[in-house]
């Protein structure tokens, strides 16, 4: 039995300083389709009302494995300038958890008829918790780094973000977790400050089909950077079906190559709009590692609110 504990107690922890070590950020597959979750200035960029679930198991079957779910929604003002939204999330990794809720800003900048830039920034409050519980191996192995009950603190955060779109293309950068807080009373693993790069392009392949490849770079210059690689067809405007690589550069520090290694993963990803104004996604990942044997699952739900503008239904953007 004590071994059993004993052996819950190091996966445990393990999980929780790989979160908080190495990736921190919470892990989406399906940002391609809502951006919103990891660049404030993504708000009101499709012009519409829309409001997005997700839910994401990670490594499901694992005990202590991540899960993550999010709620947002964002929209334009009348006239357009600006876009606004919402965003609340709950992740958990081990005994640590993360509960947080952002308000969005975003100002528009129109370049041009068909491309515009967009200024944006988020600010909220997220609660960390650590259940000590979880890494109690037991009453005759006690530790008093150890809390014996739920440990939580509630912290201010910021993000700020830059997008910019086209028609076809678009880019955005953003940086999360800029409110460095922490004092002696905080014993909960904080996010380290994160930069994200996307990038991407909508090719027309025929009349009904079309192309859309993309990537995106984390960054947090403790460790190598993430780098995600995506590609889409888009059919008849309804079904998207495609796939993702996820692995990791040593751009800017120096890392093992075996360290690099374990960030390798494959994921198929299908998204149909079920209705003009409903959509509906999955993802399933696999990662190239030991892991291998327990596969991540991401569901994620949609809907929008058209608008008329000048005598025409707005609908939504495809980037």
């Amino acid at each position: 039995m004590k071994t059993k504990l004993l052996f819950l107690l190091a996966l445990l922890c393990t999980l929780s300083v790989q979160r908080a070590a190495a990736q921190q950020a919470p892990q989406y597959t399906q940002y391609i389709f809502n951006e919103l979750v990891i660049n404030p200035a993504y708000s009101g960029s499709k012009d519409i009302l829309n409001v997005n679930a997700t839910y994401r198991s990670q490594w499901t079957g694992l005990e202590g494995a991540p899960s993550t779910q999010t709620l947002s929604v964002d929209g334009a003002a009348k006239n357009n300038r600006l876009g606004w939204g919402f965003h609340l999330m709950n992740d958990a990794a081990g005994a640590q958890s993360q509960t947080g809720a952002y308000g969005n800003i975003a100002v528009r900048i129109f370049l041009s008829r068909k491309s515009q830039l967009s200024l944006g920034l988020a600010g909220g409050v997220s609660q960390y918790t650590l259940d000590g519980s979880k890494l109690n191996p037991g009453d005759d192995v006690p530790d008093a780094a150890i809390p014996e009950s739920p440990e939580s603190q509630i912290l201010p955060d910021a993000k700020f973000g830059m997008f910019f779109n086209t028609e076809r293309y678009y880019a955005g950068l953003s940086v999360a977790n800029l409110v460095p807080f922490k004092d002696s009373k905080t014993i909960i693993a904080t996010p380290r400050r994160h930069y994200f790069f996307s990038t991407g392009y909508m090719f027309d392949l025929g009349p009904y089909l079309r192309m859309k490849p993309s990537f995106l770079l984390k960054e947090d210059f403790k460790g190598p950077a993430n780098l995600d690689f995506n590609a889409f067809f888009v059919i008849y405007n309804r079904l998207w079906l495609g796939g993702s690589y996820r692995t990791a550069v040593p751009m800017f520090t120096k890392v093992k190559m075996d360290e690099i290694k374990k960030r390798n993963a494959w994921a198929l990803l299908a998204q149909v709009y079920a209705t003009p104004k409903f959509r509906i996604g999955y993802s399933y990942d696999m990662s190239l590692t030991k892991m291998r044997d327990y596969a991540s699952h991401e569901v994620s739900l949609g809907y929008s609110f058209f608008r008329k503008q000048n005598g025409r239904t707005i609908t939504p953007r495809n980037l």
